[in-house]
């Protein structure tokens, strides 16, 4: 079971946008699947995707695109710094507008 915050970016925003914003602030990520399947380190960002998984140095955590926006979802065991960095791409993603 996964522990879930929802950001409302606008309509347009880009993964691409989302992870040269966080490269910005300190939280780098590394896309290592999209919709279900495994990628290759450093892959360009998907122009369009269901549920991404992000790497951060504190862990890994899910985007997955809903009805009322975008949940990052970390698993129920998620520490202090990976709650943070979900945390912080909520933010991030709430600015995307």
């Amino acid at each position: 079971m996964g522990m879930e915050l929802v950001a409302a970016p606008a309509p347009e925003w880009t993964l691409g946008a989302l992870l040269t914003r966080l490269a910005q602030i300190g939280l780098r990520c590394t896309i290592v699947m999209v919709d279900g399947a495994l990628v290759m380190p450093n892959v360009p960002p998907p122009a369009r995707f269901d549920d991404v998984r992000l790497k951060t140095a504190a862990g890994t955590l899910a985007l997955k695109r809903r009805s009322d926006g975008v949940a990052v979802v970390a698993f129920g065991n998620a520490d202090a710094a990976l709650q943070a960095a979900q945390q912080q791409i909520v933010e991030t993603l709430n600015t995307l507008r």
